[in-house]
C-alpha cells in the first residue's frame, strides 16, 4: 500500500494481493462495492472538475488502467508497474468469477459496445456467464428501469465501460439501488484481453499522459515553492 498525493486528491495505490484481498471481502459482501479504473485522461478531468474528483474520491477501490499513469504518480517498483502493465488485476477478478460461475450483468453505450465489452472479457475468460446486459443512453429518467432490470437478475457483479462523466453520474446515482456485489467500472479507453487498439486512442491515451505529467509537474512546483515560502517565514519569525 502507497499514499499518492496528486493534485486536490490524495489516492492509495494497493498492490495486486491487497487490491485481491479487498476485492474478496467485497464478494458475499451483501453490499454493492465500486472499483473504479483510470487514466491519465479521467486525472486531468479530475483537475479541471470537482465532479470528477468526487467521483474517484467516492470509489471503494481505485485500479490504474495503465502504467504510464503509475510511473507518472511516482511508483517505482518495477513488479508493481508490471502487475498494472499486465492487467493482473482484472484477469485475477475475472477467474473467481468464471470459476465460480457467477452471474454477470454488463452495461456500455450502445449494442455495438457491449459487443465489444463482452468480446474483450471473453479473451480474457472464456468461463464467464453472462446474465444480463443493458445499453446506458443520456436520457437519466431510462436509468432507473436498467436498475430495475439489473436487480431483477440480481448479479453477482456489474460490469461497465462508459465514458466517464456517464459512468461518473451513473454510479453516484444507482450505486444505493442496485443488488450486486461488485460495479468493475473499467476506463472507456481500456481494451482488456489484448484486442489491437486502435490508433486514434494511443495517440490520444499519450497526449492526456503529456498532460497528467505536465499537471504533476506544475503541483510539485507549487507544493515546492510554499514549502520555500513556509521556510522563509519560519526563519523571519526566528530573526
Amino acid at each position: 500500500m502507497q499514499k499518492i498525493n496528486l493534485p486536490g486528491m490524495n489516492l492509495t495505490d494497493y498492490s495486486l494481493r491487497e487490491s485481491i484481498s479487498i476485492t474478496d471481502r467485497f464478494l458475499g459482501s451483501g453490499s454493492l462495492n465500486t472499483v473504479l479504473f483510470i487514466s491519465a485522461k479521467i486525472l486531468v478531468g479530475a483537475g479541471t472538475f470537482a465532479e470528477w474528483k468526487t467521483w474517484i474520491g467516492d470509489a471503494d477501490l481505485i485500479i490504474w488502467s495503465d502504467p504510464e499513469i503509475v510511473r507518472q504518480a511516482g511508483i517505482r517498483a518495477k513488479d508493481r508497474i508490471h502487475e498494472v502493465e499486465n492487467q493482473e488485476y482484472i484477469k485475477a477478478v475475472l477467474k473467481r468469477l468464471g470459476k465460480g460461475k457467477k452471474a454477470l450483468y454488463l452495461l456500455a453505450e450502445s449494442e455495438e459496445e457491449l459487443e465489444k465489452l463482452e468480446a474483450d472479457l471473453k479473451l480474457l475468460r472464456e468461463d464467464l456467464t453472462f446474465a444480463g446486459r443493458g445499453v446506458i443512453s443520456g436520457i437519466q429518467e431510462e436509468w432507473d428501469d436498467e436498475a430495475n432490470r439489473i436487480n431483477a437478475i440480481s448479479p453477482v457483479a456489474i460490469i461497465s465501460r462508459i465514458q466517464f462523466e456517464r459512468q461518473g453520474k451513473l454510479m453516484d446515482r444507482m450505486k444505493k439501488i442496485l443488488n450486486a456485489d461488485i460495479w468493475l467500472a473499467l476506463d472507456y479507453q481500456m481494451v482488456p484481453g489484448g484486442r489491437k487498439v486502435p490508433f486514434l486512442k494511443k495517440l490520444l491515451s499519450k497526449w492526456y499522459h503529456h498532460l497528467f505529467q505536465r499537471q504533476m509537474t506544475e503541483y510539485y512546483h507549487a507544493k515546492e515553492k510554499e514549502r520555500n515560502e513556509g521556510t522563509k517565514a519560519d526563519g523571519s519569525d526566528s530573526e
